[in-house]
């Protein structure tokens, strides 16, 4: 995670159930009172997938950039959701 200018950018590697996934920002979701942005990353089904998937647990690469306005939050949370609800990975703050 880094704190660039007015951008918080989050990259990371999420697990997938087969071949046929793909990383889905889930949320990204910033409260002013606390000062905290969200960043909530699930999985999905890749849209030009077809029939034919590897039917092995797959390692999915990410980046999210979130850009703002007003200033960069204090603190950024990081969770994933790989079908057994979301669990936190990590928490940054400036």
């Amino acid at each position: 995670m880094t704190f660039d200018g007015n951008q918080v950018v989050v990259e990371g590697t999420i697990w997938g159930a087969d071949g046929c996934k793909t990383a889905d920002l889930t949320e990204a979701a910033y409260d002013s009172g606390s000062d905290e942005l969200r960043i909530s990353v699930g999985t999905k089904e890749q849209t030009d997938a077809g029939d034919m998937c590897t039917q092995a647990i797959m390692e999915i690469d990410y980046r999210a950039t979130v850009t703002f306005a007003n200033g960069l939050p204090g603190t950024v949370s990081v969770s994933h959701d790989s079908g057994d609800g979301p669990s936190p990975v990590t928490t940054a703050t400036r």
